[in-house]
């Protein structure tokens, strides 16, 4: 049986993961030479070790700025507390006149929450009164969907609806329609409606996800529905110039009313006209928001008819512990290449390894007090099966989507072929038996 720390997301934990941990690499360079950069993450991310570790291999010196609210031990390791994440602007404003006086040159962001704020605090270095439109845009759907329509890139058709309006307006010719907060990430408030009824009923489980995210933001998306197949890319962008590192398959599904991901496949199996028709997609949406440099996660439909429709678009890479299903040539690894594009270094070959790989992202399947994971031992033995993270804490709550989006953990698999890797993904997640309580009373 899996049981990780009882009070805290052990993976995710900001103190897990930095505290203690050496920001700055032992190297020869003297501090006038050395590289440094301003990581910028929320304290529930999963990521901080692997940019840090990444960070210190290139001879980089770090400084994190989160928004947690614990006091750092030691200045010395270069953390800053304490960043609300609520106003970007501001806080980029700060984190940037530190970074000056520091010495950094660049700031980046590890996840979406931290995605404006290193925007603002990369403008603030560079003196620039605002940050580049494309990051600010792709921020918010309303105005990305604007964008990308404007620029000729294929969109659903959109309406923007404030919180009690009415909905007379649309007919049953306009199902399906997807409901949505104009802002947020991944599948959380997404619900899917096939008539009026339904659309209510999603337009209230999304104006509740947007209170208690605080989103400040009242206006809902009403979307037509793509049909097709559902993928994630992942880019590079290096001097304006797009490099797909990868194009992830989705096996399961995504037609609603909710949206949960789990399978993540790369190669994918399509034909080589989709293939290069997503490709051209990328280039379309780069130029429209005016993206030159850094980390691009897209997701696209493709229709049954090859037209390809971008859906979301974020300014950084794939989220969660999703990077591990990535190496390139010499196992280099998807942090070293954000990291070296950001401060201009040297960059590595960026052909990903000859091998297919996955990931299953285990979703929350039920309402309630995470009680027991078992069959652990049993799934790590899966033929094909790299590795299993349980991110989660024993005695937690947690709801599925589309109320959140935390995964209980990832699976990690390789082999010859996608077909391999999606069997072995499958076959280790059924040998997981997740086990949830009503009541926290219950679990002692």
């Amino acid at each position: 049986m899996a049981k990780p720390d009882q009070k805290k997301e052990p993976v995710g934990a900001f103190e897990v993961q930095v505290r203690g941990f050496i920001t700055r690499p032992q190297r020869r360079e003297s501090d006038a030479d050395m590289e440094r950069l301003m990581i910028i993450m929320p304290a529930n991310t999963y990521r901080a070790q692997r940019f840090i570790t990444a960070a210190i291999e290139l001879g980089v010196e770090v400084t994190v700025a989160t928004d947690s609210d614990f006091s750092p031990p030691d200045p010395t390791k270069n953390v800053i507390d304490g960043i609300s994440f609520c106003d970007p602007k501001s806080a980029g404003r700060a984190l940037g006149e530190i970074a000056i006086e520091k010495g950094i040159k660049k700031a980046i962001a590890i996840d979406e929450g931290g995605v404006e704020v290193a925007a603002w605090t990369q403008a603030t270095i560079s003196n620039l009164s605002s940050p580049p439109i494309g990051t600010l845009v792709s921020r918010d759907k309303a105005n990305l969907r604007k964008t990308l329509t404007a620029a000729g890139v294929p969109q659903p058709t959109m309406h923007q609806v404030i919180k009690g309006e009415q909905l007379e307006q649309f007919s049953e010719n306009d199902f399906p329609l997807i409901v949505k907060p104009s802002k947020g990430s991944g599948s959380i408030g997404v619900v899917r409606a096939d008539n009026l009824k339904e659309l209510k009923e999603a337009l209230e489980i999304t104006d509740l996800v947007i209170s208690e995210m605080a989103l400040n933001d009242q206006v809902t998306l009403i979307e037509s529905y793509i049909g097709g197949t559902e993928f994630a890319v992942e880019l590079l962008v290096v001097e304006g110039k797009v490099h797909v590192l990868a194009i992830f398959e989705k096996p399961d599904p995504l037609e609603g009313p909710y949206f949960e991901e789990t399978i993540y496949i790369t190669p994918p199996r399509i034909s080589k006209s989709d293939y290069e028709a997503i490709v051209a997609s990328m280039d379309l949406c780069i130029k429209a928001l005016d993206i030159s440099n850094g980390p691009m996660h897209i997701e696209v439909r493709v229709r049954p008819d090859g037209v390809v429709f971008p859906i979301d678009i974020a300014t950084r890479s794939i989220g969660g512990n999703c990077s591990d299903v990535l190496n390139f040539d010499g196992m280099v690894s998807l942090e070293t290449l954000i990291i070296s594009n950001a401060l201009n270094l040297e960059m590595p070959n960026i052909s990903r390894e000859k091998q297919a790989s996955g990931v299953y992202m285990i979703p929350v399947d039920d309402r309630g007090y995470l009680r027991e994971i078992s069959g652990l031992h049993d799934a790590e033995r899966v033929g094909f099966i790299e590795s299993i993270s349980i991110t989660a804490a024993i005695g937690n709550h947690y709801r599925p989507v589309p109320y959140d989006n935390k995964y209980l953990g990832f699976i990690f698999a390789k082999a010859p072929t996608s077909a391999l890797v999606e069997a072995a993904l499958r076959k280790a997640r059924k040998r997981l038996n997740i086990v949830y309580s009503p009541s926290k009373s219950e679990l002692v």
